[in-house]
């Protein structure tokens, strides 16, 4: 796996404020910004992690680009505790409760995941209150992939099969979106 990647937003970075996370120095030019594991990390956040499909670069939200003017909502099947031995489907309804239409039951806006290294707990309802439970529970490919009943479900269920390494690396590298003060 390459160790390198190419930036094609770095215009925005002129607008955007502060987002002067190490990330933003490494796209800005600074080649020393990143360690390789958080190099490492941000190839499979956006590949085999599947994550840059929902959270969108550089916002890494789901503002959807070239505009950024439209968001994105995902029913991922959120579980009501990080117990996902014994998953429990989260009873919120989502946006299902903003607009009545099924398409939206369980839906939730994708947040960013800037500066999420230092804002537990994760997730609409707080359920998760580490990275790592996060990182496992898309891992396992969502409620849907916990066995859990979500027709809707717009994750893959499918598991990832992140090694322990690859976990690692994408908290190194959300580590890496976290903004200096």
């Amino acid at each position: 796996m390459s160790n390198k990647f190419i930036p094609c937003w770095p215009h925005l970075l002129e607008t955007l404020n502060p987002y002067n996370a190490d990330f933003d120095r490494y796209i800005a030019g600074n080649k020393h910004a990143l360690t390789d594991s958080q190099i490492s990390g941000f190839n499979l956040f956006m590949g085999k992690a599947q994550c840059g499909t929902c959270h969108f670069a550089p916002l890494f939200n789901g503002l959807i680009p070239p505009f950024y003017a439209l968001t994105e909502f995902e029913i991922i099947g959120a579980t009501a505790t990080d117990d996902l031995l014994n998953p429990v489907k989260d009873q919120d309804n989502g946006r299902m409760d903003v607009r009545a239409t099924p398409y939206y039951e369980a839906a939730f806006k994708t947040p960013t995941v800037r500066n999420a290294a230092v804002t537990g707990p994760y997730m609409h309802n707080g359920a998760f209150t580490t990275l790592e439970k996060v990182i496992d529970f898309y891992d396992k490919g969502g409620g849907g992939g916990l066995g859990l009943d979500i027709p809707r479900q717009t994750l893959s269920t499918r598991p990832l099969n992140l090694t322990d390494q690859e976990k690692q690396d994408i908290i190194a590298f959300m580590h890496a979106l976290t903004d200096k003060i």
